[in-house]
């Protein structure tokens, strides 16, 4: 695992600051993990593994230009390829993008539950990040309201409840307990955990519940191996109690932490600045209060007419002409995409569409339901999307640069993980390349992800350096 060093004094005043003058409009409902983590690791010079590279999280950390959902329906759906029609061998770009409304007002929405969760271990003593982690747990508590239900509970070698289950309030009891936080002994992550599950899952309570978990290292005392932990908390997490997990610091175990998210329908954060820290601690409690969808799935289906390039994006099946791919929960204000490249051959037929579907648990009626979107694609005199008919779309161009993008660092952190550097560099510099063609302006949301892939390309070439030498 990649190792990494806080800065000390300024780290926690910066956050402080930031988090004081922080904007308090809803924000992206979705984890920083991937944007977060493969910037750090660009900026101290080190290269991530394949783990630490999440294309989903690299492609969705801006919020996307999409339809809102229409009166009385949960999320919207919408196809839009980059052009309107191509001839016979040329590859197009098929954005499949959801959303869900944002909040609004949120003394409107139902109240919730929420268990914080955090590690006391003697590491967290570290970089003063305990300062930090209290300022970010004290702006999170004041964006709950009165009737939202909070219990603290910390671990270290063992766990216990430093503040019990009861409605917020005017939330200085709360505050009074978060000042009190001070790093003990060892990580006893899954005692910290079971009893935050068992707080929200004793007697009645709002129906929306999370437990919000945050970490700074690896499990080392009491249970300890990721599947047990996992297995654990299944149950619990059956009954709707949904786990996000937050990362700060040095020696992550990221697949657990990923791991304990997913199977709980949660988000999976990693806090390597003070802007990270505001976009956890804020903006999960602006999604916490008003979940929107449950087991939701994404399935599309193109027409015999294209076949399947890539996908840039994690957890996509392919069979056939049918993409599926199992999303997080949605919570108030997502925005998301999946792009998928195709190739156009003969069988296409002038019109014909591709068809996509959101199945998922509404949280509000308390039923199933789906979506549905179809985009067509016509045959025509195709120039490559630059001529009068085939004006690209630029909102789709710029997503699929950045899917490339975010693709060609995972494929080289793949290579660089096999110590294959001189095709870490070919495959992210082609990947460079790529998404100049698609979207060659510098907009800032491409333009974060190419800082990225720069940096990266930077440490790698002194690895490639290095070994033709010898």
């Amino acid at each position: 695992m990649n190792q990494r060093r806080l800065p000390s004094r300024s780290f926690a005043l910066a956050a402080l600051a930031t988090l004081l003058a922080a904007p308090l409009a809803a924000q992206d409902a979705v984890s920083q993990f991937g944007m977060a983590r493969t910037r750090e690791l660009a900026e101290l010079g080190q290269l991530p593994s394949r783990r630490d590279v999440v294309v989903r999280d690299l492609l969705n950390s801006h919020r996307h230009r999409l339809p809102l959902p229409p009166a009385g329906r949960d999320v919207a759906l919408e196809l839009r390829f980059d052009r309107a029609d191509a001839k016979v061998g040329d590859d197009v770009w098929l954005q499949v993008g959801y959303t869900t409304a944002p909040l609004g007002d949120r003394s409107l929405a139902p109240a919730c539950a929420v268990a914080l969760v955090v590690d006391c271990s003697g590491s967290m003593a570290g970089a003063e990040k305990m300062t930090a982690v209290k300022a970010g747990l004290r702006a999170f508590v004041d964006r709950l309201r009165a009737d939202d239900e909070v219990t603290l509970v910390t671990f270290s070698a063992e766990a216990r409840i430093a503040a019990p289950r009861q409605r917020r309030g005017d939330g200085r009891w709360l505050h009074d307990a978060i000042e009190r936080l001070a790093p003990e002994a060892n990580t006893n992550l899954h005692a910290g955990l079971m009893l935050g599950l068992r707080e929200l899952a004793r007697g009645d309570g709002p129906a929306a519940r999370r437990v919000l978990l945050l970490a700074d290292g690896i499990a080392t005392t009491g249970v300890t191996a990721p599947d047990e932990l996992a297995a654990a908390a299944r149950p619990l997490a059956a009954e709707g109690i949904d786990i996000s997990t937050i990362g700060v610091g040095q020696d992550l175990d990221v697949p657990l932490l990923q791991r304990l998210a997913g199977d709980a329908r949660g988000l999976f954060h990693f806090v390597a600045d003070p802007q990270d820290v505001t976009k956890v601690f804020v903006q999960e409690a602006d999604s916490l209060v008003a979940p929107v969808a449950r087991q939701v799935a994404l399935s599309v289906e193109l027409p015999r007419g294209l076949s399947l390039v890539a996908v840039p994006h994690d957890g996509v099946t392919v069979q056939g002409q049918r993409l599926e791919v199992r999303l997080a929960d949605f919570n108030a204000g997502v925005t998301g995409v999946l792009l998928a490249r195709c190739r156009v051959h003969g069988e296409l037929r002038d019109g014909e569409a591709a068809r996509a579907a959101v199945a998922f648990r509404s949280v509000a009626r308390g039923r199933d339901d789906v979506v549905r979107a179809e985009a067509a694609l016509e045959l025509g005199r195709s120039d490559g999307g630059r001529g009068a008919a085939g004006n690209p779309d630029v909102e789709v161009r710029k997503n699929a640069a950045i899917a490339v993008l975010a693709q060609g660092l995972a494929d080289m952190a793949q290579a660089a993980e096999q110590k294959r550097w001189a095709d870490a560099d070919r495959v992210l510099r082609l990947a460079g390349d790529e998404a100049q063609r698609l979207f060659p302006g510098d907009e800032q949301d491409v333009q974060r992800v190419r800082t990225i892939a720069q940096g990266h390309l930077q440490t790698l070439r002194r690895y490639v350096d290095r070994f033709r030498e010898l």
